[in-house]
């Protein structure tokens, strides 16, 4: 499976997340900001996170697409992803599941492995 750019700037923030330490959710608009300057509008951010999930389960990883929310729902304390990523997912609980599953992963011992 290839990546385009954008798709490997996107997980490389991803990733960056949870190595950093930040909270359990991202908002679209937070993953944009960790991109930095020149970063994409949340609808390009959005439209690449399906192939991530590929790329995550393809790769025996937790899919930290699970813990990517619009900014609405983050602004309502919905935690949970749009729609389609919960549909994509396997339902709320299987989306809350992974979600955890993003959260309980050794990250760090991940990249230094």
């Amino acid at each position: 499976m290839d990546l385009t750019p954008l798709q490997i700037d996107v997980l490389r923030a991803l990733l960056r997340s949870r190595v950093d330490g930040s909270s359990q959710y991202l908002s679209l608009s937070d993953l944009r900001d960790l991109m930095g300057k020149g970063a994409p509008d949340v609808q390009a951010l959005s439209a690449a996170l399906p192939e991530l999930s590929d790329w995550f389960r393809n790769h025996g990883l937790p899919d930290v697409t699970a813990v990517v929310i619009p900014s609405e729902n983050a602004d309502r304390n919905v935690m949970l992803p749009d729609d389609s990523a919960v549909e994509r997912l396997g339902g709320l609980a299987a989306a809350h599941a992974e979600a955890n599953r993003v959260r309980d992963f050794d990250w760090i011992g991940w990249r230094d492995g």
